[in-house]
């Protein structure tokens, strides 16, 4: 097979009536490189949009194949203006067949069209990140000979491929292959090499033959503490012994187990995971990022010393999972279902995008679990999603029985859902300290998840807070975005999920800041500024630094509040992060003092006397400083501050039409069930609309709809009757 790259000579348009097939002529190209998105933040366009090209082609070429390994949303694609096929799903890999007859005439005309509209048949249908558009990824043409590996199964190689150990420690390489063959005489030679090149297994087979090669005692990929990559070389031979197509995969030896009582081992050690979620978008190109800003992304990840990532909430370039392995990364991978519907349409879609996801990156073996939902409970809990999630569950574990199956739940999820039910591990999303309550209060109700359900593997699928690091406070409280209260926020929380046993591990949210058109907080508008590094990567938060002294053995020292320079008190505290056990802080060159880092990589300095004007801060652990200034000015400078600041500052980013919900507490977006069953609830819609409480008393009503649906027809437009019943609820703690 060859591979040749079609990423230049583009023309784009958009489409705003959406008409496909387009007609072309007469139409305002702009030409375009890939990977290539239309998104700008000042243009966020959602609908249809088309990519033209022209293609020389060599009458030589057997067979070929159009190769996109990213479109995003639904992509419909025409050759010589015949369509030749259509993919629904922004961010797996997918392969159409050139016609024949096209090959002959010495050129193509390759018309793609592309719609990033939100599409309820299509994931993600919803989520707290922005759905681009466009060839994000590269685009190819495969050329093979009659005889070669099905190019078009779910995207894949043809060669599906899965490395395990068995309990006496052998290590078994699962493979089947798929083949598009005329020849009968047809073989797939296979051959695996250990890390250093050296043949250690090898089979003949016929091309429809599931193979198993085992390897006695096997180099293991073993996370943080080694990695060791097998290849996978399989050869489709003629029966004149010829090479007529081959396939190359790399892939890792590792046993991966979990319960409830010890979390997750790996290779038979206990690994508790200290993650870091990521999306793969970045500033100034968002989705359309190259190959290099993927290193340098893991660059960031190894650098802070995480042993694990999310990759969110949908399936990421192949290069990324390949970085995964090459740097011992566990990796939690899944689809982007984010809003369960009944519409079967969609279900069908999500298992296409399963399998798509599985069975090409099967071989990955930093892969640990498949995740089938993400916060799907914010909406509902019925027993449709129960359903939903079952089937996705079985078709997982049909597709790979050696690995786990994931979720995460919301806050709001009951701890007995039959959501926390179903999959081998489940992960809460939580944010006390940001959206509600407070920081300390994840201990207690971790604790009490734990004795309501401790059959559940359980762990902490994200939390964090965002930050603007333009702001700070020397008293920083929740929701001022300031860098000081994210770094605060980590250092105070962070140890509390370190301390339980019972968790198997946790993920920040965010690594880095991600786009989100729907935003608009914090001083930045279209933007998730949750993560530990800036979108264009430009700078390092100080809970970033937080996250490198506990978790990284490379030795530093970072003085935290850089940014915030001009002072307006004459003494200040200043906060250190680091792994050593001790700094010196020095002040415009005299030594201030000595102080230990008090084990959870912090060390404050207390009130630290400025004179007028520039100060020159330096701290020094063993060999290793960092300094930074300090001005000491006569006011506060109001540009720290947002000029909103308080209460009303921080929004829950998924709801609509203004509705306000407190997690944890009852609201109009409950079920009209959930708030009658609660007899303070009940009070609250008897004081404000008695009659209403009567009609659902008398079954005239669905209880099933939300109240807010309800009081919307009730009540009509009265919205302020609705906001004192919202504002009465939120009064109201839920149980669990």
């Amino acid at each position: 097979m060859q591979r040749i790259s079609l990423n230049q000579s583009w023309q784009f348009a958009k489409i705003p009536d959406g008409t496909i097939p387009f007609t072309l002529e007469g139409i305002a190209w702009e030409n375009v490189s890939l990977p290539h998105t239309w998104y700008t933040d000042e243009d966020p366009y959602h609908g249809v949009v088309v990519y033209h090209r022209e293609l020389s082609t060599d009458p030589k070429w057997c067979k070929s194949f159009l190769e996109f390994e990213g479109a995003d949303q639904v992509c419909r694609v025409f050759v010589n203006g015949r369509p030749v096929g259509e993919h629904r799903g922004g961010y797996a890999r997918f392969r159409f067949p050139i016609p024949q007859e096209a090959l002959l005439n010495g050129s193509l005309s390759i018309d793609v069209y592309l719609d990033n509209s939100i599409n309820p048949e299509v994931l993600p249908n919803f989520g707290d990140f922005t759905v681009f558009g466009g060839l994000y990824r590269n685009v190819n043409i495969l050329i093979t000979e009659e005889n070669h590996f099905d190019y078009l199964y779910y995207g894949t190689d043809g060669v599906i491929a899965a490395a395990d150990i068995e309990k006496d420690g052998t290590g078994i390489v699962s493979i089947s292959s798929h083949v598009c063959i005329t020849d009968p005489g047809v073989k797939i030679r296979y051959m695996l090499t250990v890390p250093d090149g050296e043949l250690t297994a090898s089979y003949v087979a016929d091309p429809c033959e599931n193979v198993r090669l085992e390897v006695s005692a096997p180099w293991l990929w073993n996370g943080e503490a080694g990695v060791n990559l097998y290849t996978l070389c399989a050869s489709l031979l003629t029966d004149m012994g010829e090479i007529d197509d081959e396939v190359s995969i790399r892939l890792g030896f590792r046993h991966i187990t979990m319960s409830p009582e010890e979390g997750l081992r790996l290779n038979g050690e206990r690994v508790k995971l200290c993650g870091v979620a990521k999306h793969q978008d970045c500033a100034g190109v968002f989705n359309a990022v190259s190959d290099r800003q993927i290193d340098d992304d893991f660059a960031f990840i190894r650098e802070i010393g995480a042993n694990a990532v999310r990759l969110s909430h949908y399936q990421h370039a192949q290069h990324t999972y390949s970085c995964c392995d090459e740097a011992g990364l566990l990796v939690w991978a899944e689809i982007p279902m984010l809003k369960m519907t009944e519409s079967q349409a969609l279900m069908e879609n999500a298992a296409d995008q399963l399998r798509e996801l599985i069975l090409q990156n099967l071989h990955h073996p930093s892969i640990f679990c498949w995740g089938i939902q993400n916060e799907i409970g914010m909406f509902k809990d019925a027993p449709y999603m129960h359903e939903g999630c079952r089937m996705l569950t079985k078709l997982a574990k049909e597709l790979d029985p050696n690995r786990l199956v994931s979720a995460a739940n919301l806050y709001t999820v009951k701890f007995s859902s039959e959501l926390n039910k179903i999959t081998d591990m489940i992960g809460y999303n939580i944010y006390f300290g940001w959206y509600y309550g407070e920081m300390s209060d994840y201990g207690n109700y971790l604790d009490k998840l734990h004795a309501a359900r401790p059959e559940m593997p359980l762990g902490v699928s994200e939390y964090g807070v965002d930050s603007n690091p333009a702001l700070h406070s020397e008293e920083p409280k929740v929701k001022d975005y300031s860098e000081e209260y994210q770094a605060l926020f980590h250092e105070t929380v962070y140890p509390i999920l370190r301390g339980k046993d019972y968790l198997w591990g946790s993920f920040v949210w965010n690594m880095f800041d991600f786009s989100s058109d729907r935003r608009n907080e914090g001083g930045v508008k279209f933007l998730n500024s949750k993560g530990l590094v800036s979108h264009d990567r430009s700078l390092r938060k100080d809970a970033f630094y937080y996250y490198k002294a506990v978790w990284s053995k490379e030795p530093f020292v970072h003085i935290c509040s850089q940014r915030f320079i001009k002072r307006a008190h004459k003494a200040i505290d200043i906060k250190v992060y680091t792994n050593q056990s001790s700094v010196v802080l020095t002040i415009n060159g005299d030594e201030w003092g000595r102080a230990e880092n008090n084990g959870n990589g912090t060390v404050v300095f207390r009130k630290v006397a400025l004179r007028p004007g520039v100060n020159t801060v330096r701290a020094v652990a063993g060999r290793w400083k960092d300094h930074c200034v300090f001005e000491h000015v006569e006011y506060e400078d109001e540009s720290y501050c947002l000029p909103d600041q308080g209460e009303g500052t921080v929004r829950n980013w998924f709801l609509s039409d203004g509705d306000t919900v407190k997690e944890g507490y009852y609201s109009i977006m409950d079920t009209a069930d959930d708030v009658m069953q609660c007899t303070k609830a009940r009070e609250v819609l008897m004081r404000y609309v008695p009659e209403l409480v009567k009609a659902m008393d008398q079954d005239l009503i669905p209880l099933g709809l939300s109240m807010k649906s309800i009081l919307s027809r009730d009540l009509k437009d009265d919205t302020d009757t609705m906001l004192h019943i919202n504002d009465a609820l939120h009064e109201i703690a839920k149980e669990y």
